[in-house]
């Protein structure tokens, strides 16, 4: 009797602590709603006694191309002072990823990544010597440098945790998925005095985990914040 009962409260308690997986063309994704975008984000990262590490600009660009049936994220940024870097992600209409390409000037190193259903390959460029390596996956994952554009596009509920799997090649496993979960609303107050309607979501991503405002009206994203054993973080709209 006391196995069977042990058992029952531990179905119980997967059970009350279930997470729902979300892929890439699920219903809950309303890729629909996505439009093209140029949008400028101001970030910062201090380290665990608060003093500011590193500033700089994101310079994000979304572009949409219904003929060839997909979606280019694009950013630049400069970080550290005098270290330019670009990276851009193309998906499917769905948020499937097909390709990324990853450039650091300065380091003189690039990745050139391409995607299919259950693999990813990396080729790495460095100082002129070229390596490859392929990563299995399960199916159904994101890709990392593009899955916080599109936490705007889901359709989550409160009192539900999320899941979402996300190909990172700086991880020691590929898999770095994301988990999210509706937290509250919140009017965030722009320049001259205007509001806009968010709501806020709350992500754990490895060791990071933080909060992100998501303007309800063209769900894009507004703010994010957060913390890991380095520090904390801060990435805004401007």
């Amino acid at each position: 009797m006391k196995i069977v009962l042990a058992n029952l409260l531990m179905v119980i308690f997967i059970a009350g602590h279930a997470q729902t997986i979300i892929k890439p063309g699920d219903k809950i994704v309303r890729q629909d709603q996505i439009r093209p975008s140029h949008d400028f984000y101001k970030a910062f990262g201090a380290d665990t006694s608060g003093n500011i590490k590193y500033e700089w600009v994101n310079d994000q660009v979304i572009s949409i191309d219904t003929a060839t049936g997909r979606i280019t994220f694009a950013r630049s940024r400069q970080v550290p002072v005098g270290s330019f870097s670009t990276d851009t992600s193309i998906t499917d209409l769905f948020f499937r990823p097909i390709n990324m390409h990853e450039v650091h000037v300065q380091r003189n190193v690039s990745f050139v990544m391409t995607f299919d259903e259950t693999q990813a390959s990396v080729q790495t460029i460095r100082n002129g010597v070229t390596s490859i390596k392929t990563y299995p996956m399960k199916s159904g994952y994101f890709e990392d440098n593009m899955i916080e554009y599109i936490f705007g596009y889901l359709d989550i509920k409160r009192g539900i945790v999320y899941t979402l799997d996300n190909f990172n090649k700086d991880t020691p496993s590929p898999s770095d998925p994301f988990t999210i979960e509706y937290a509250f609303d919140d009017m965030w107050t722009i320049n001259a005095g205007g509001k806009l309607n968010c709501r806020v979501i709350h992500f754990t991503h490895g060791e990071k985990q933080g909060y992100i405002w998501i303007d309800k009206d063209t769900r894009r994203m507004i703010k994010e914040v957060g913390n890991d054993k380095f520090g904390t973080f801060s990435i805004t709209r401007i």
